[in-house]
């Protein structure tokens, strides 16, 4: 994987903590809204891009599940990549550094890579639907909810190519944390 790589997944998840932290920040500002009995929060002559001709209650929920998707979504790979995803599996610490690495070669060839790869064009259908009937809240919420959905896709991508990685890596004999770090 390289160091460079290793920054970038490192920027990724630095990034998906903004957007939970962010997420923080905007459940505080609804439940302030909700407290002084607010359902609009600013109003706009024109439309914006996302939030249309007004931030209300209902486009500030969507925004939090905005956030929580990029933060969830993007942070898929580059927690494969770095090997700090949690393991419930009980033959991996018990064999030895060979055989977890054949291990995590078939997880990947396996289960992994056939899941994320059949579920990439139904999630990428997904997206075109709502980018193409232009979906938006009818309640006063977030416009563009294309954007929400892409980061189901998105994801996809990148964990599908973090698995290529990651098998490239285990069938030189290393995992890509021990390639990260030299």
């Amino acid at each position: 994987m390289g160091a460079w790589n290793r920054r970038w997944c490192e920027r990724i998840l630095d990034f998906c903590g903004l957007c939970l932290l962010a997420i923080a920040f905007v459940i505080g500002l609804g439940v302030a809204m909700h407290l002084l009995g607010l359902s609009r929060l600013i109003d706009f002559e024109r439309s914006y891009w996302l939030v249309g001709r007004a931030i209300t209650f209902n486009s500030l929920m969507g925004l939090q599940v905005l956030l929580f998707s990029m933060a969830i979504m993007l942070a898929l790979a580059p927690v494969l990549l770095l090997n700090r995803h949690v393991r419930v599996d009980v033959l991996h610490g018990r064999l030895s550094r060979r055989g977890q690495r054949w291990l995590e070669l078939g997880g990947h060839l396996g289960f992994a890579l056939p899941f994320f790869g059949f579920l990439l064009w139904p999630a990428w259908r997904f997206v075109e639907r709502a980018f193409l009937t232009g979906e938006r809240s009818t309640d006063g919420g977030l416009n563009d909810l294309y954007l929400i959905k892409a980061m189901l896709p998105l994801g996809i991508v990148m964990v599908l190519v973090a698995l290529l990685i990651a098998i490239a890596c285990l069938l030189r004999g290393r995992t890509p944390r021990e390639v990260a770090h030299g």
